[in-house]
């Protein structure tokens, strides 16, 4: 990859739209939207910096004149140290947003630097923004297709490496879905993808989610945060999204949703949520030297009641869905069938781990993981509420933590969160940096975006209701009814 002068850099950095449009006149929109939101967190975070270190300053001057005046300053020094460590996370999260930035140049993008244009190689930076510079020489000879149940083997692997060249794919583009999805829930699939002279050059996996409760929609990809279209270039993501909208229509769907991270034309889009991702540093003491103190004395509270740790795979998931289960009815909230958690371990043997926290023999915290590249996920965790007290889910994340970095990740994912919501500000507190999700929707008769969310007022009786049930009743009826929610 090319490196920029130090100067171009801080150029770039002060307002990379304006030097991205000066370079490239005909850039896309999405392009420039994706650098805007960068920018505005760039200069957010500088902004936090700034006043990290102005109170720092502050309270130095107060260690000082407490010292002068032989006054106890230990109270002061202890809110330096935190301040310090604060700053130390803002600044890895600015260097983080600084490489997104510079990299849309660095690769040729932003054409400030001609040696750059041939480079293919990935920049050290969060997982990558889904960007593209349409190209419409190939669309003439475009054919869009839907795996049928009678494909062959061939295409399966055929379409699994195509996700794994794509930079932007997902664990949840892999067509082992397909089968999981069909064999657990029961719904009908239709993966789409586009290709060239018999050349894979881009992919959209939808799943139809039909039923009297909550009517007739497809998503890509349902109960995940991922799974959107992807593709060699803009133009081909766009056929192969008008290809599912034509489809929906004719086989009756009220609405698709589609799970992106880039901002599309022409699209209804919700973007409250963002997912939470944390760079990770080479060793666990890194990481544990880079918390608050507070957040180490949590992890320590809990170490203190001798609890045990495991990490394994389907040897763990009666103890994982013992917690999750419970946790899922004291939440209101309908629960997945064992058998899907035991489809995915199956089938992602090498991407899924389970961790369980233990007070002697018994399971009150557990986590089930994805791991996909670069990435660690997280897309469920759950404690045994009457344990709360006890910061057992803290020590749940630090070994989860621990374990990413462990086996040489570079991100985890703490997954979606509502903006300035309570886990938002859970997540931010490990140091994890928000990433905007998309949901882009085609609606028929240009409807009303649909709201299958706890949030909907007219859910909350059923999910008060739902909290007072006994869990065995809630695994029996639940995985019936949450397999329609996306």
């Amino acid at each position: 990859m090319a490196t920029l002068s130090k100067a171009l850099r801080k150029k770039i950095l002060l307002n990379p739209v304006v030097e991205y449009k000066e370079h490239n006149p005909q850039a896309e929109d999405d392009v420039i939207a994706t650098l805007g939101q960068l920018q505005q967190q760039f200069a957010c975070i500088n902004q936090q910096i700034k006043d990290e270190q102005d109170k720092s300053k502050k309270i130095s001057r107060q260690i000082g004149e407490a010292k002068h005046e032989n006054r106890s300053c230990e109270e002061l020094l202890q809110t330096m140290r935190e301040h310090s460590t604060e700053n130390k996370i803002l600044k890895n999260q600015l260097e983080v947003v600084s490489k997104r930035i510079l990299s849309e140049f660095e690769t040729g993008n932003g054409n400030t630097n001609k040696a750059a244009n041939n480079s293919t190689k990935q920049p050290d930076v969060l997982p990558p923004v889904q960007i593209h510079t349409a190209q419409s020489s190939d669309i003439e000879q475009l054919s869009i297709s839907v795996l049928d149940k009678d494909d062959t083997q061939d295409i399966h692997e055929i379409w699994n490496r195509y996700v794994t060249s794509n930079p932007v794919s997902s664990l949840y583009h892999r067509v082992e879905w397909k089968q999981l999805v069909e064999s657990v829930f029961g719904h009908e699939c239709y993966y789409f993808y586009a290709s060239v002279d018999e050349k894979v050059v881009g992919i959209l996996p939808l799943v139809r989610l039909k039923s009297r409760l909550f009517g007739d929609f497809m998503v890509s990809m349902p109960y995940f945060n991922a799974g959107g279209a992807i593709a060699n270039s803009l133009v081909i993501e766009q056929a192969l999204i008008q290809a599912a909208n034509e489809h929906a229509e004719k086989i009756g769907c009220s609405h698709i949703e589609y799970r992106d991270d880039v901002r599309r034309k022409n699209l209804p889009v919700r973007d409250e949520k963002v997912n939470m991702i944390l760079p990770l540093p080479h060793t666990t003491d890194s990481l544990w030297s880079g918390f608050r103190s507070k957040l180490r004395s949590q992890i320590g509270r809990a170490q203190r009641e001798n609890t045990m740790v495991d990490i394994g795979g389907e040897n763990c998931l009666d103890n994982f869905y013992a917690v999750f289960a419970q946790n899922m009815r004291d939440l209101g909230t309908p629960v997945y069938g064992k058998s899907f958690f035991r489809e995915i371990l199956l089938q992602f043997d090498k991407h899924s781990r389970i961790v369980i926290v233990r007070m002697g023999k018994r399971p009150v915290a557990a986590a089930f993981l994805l791991g996909y590249k670069d990435t660690l996920e997280i897309p469920w965790a759950s404690t045994v509420k009457d344990v709360n007290h006890l910061s057992v889910n803290m020590l749940l994340y630090w070994e989860v933590l621990k374990f990413a970095i462990e086996n040489q990740y570079r991100y985890f994912d703490f997954g979606r969160s509502s903006k300035d919501s309570g886990t938002f500000r859970f997540k931010q507190q490990w140091g994890a940096i928000p990433k905007q999700c998309y949901w882009h929707y085609w609606l028929k008769n240009n409807a009303e975006m649909p709201s299958l969310n706890p949030n909907n007022p007219k859910y909350k009786l059923v999910i008060s209701l739902w909290k007072k049930l006994p869990v065995s009743v809630t695994k029996y009826i639940g995985p019936n009814i949450v397999k329609n929610l996306p």
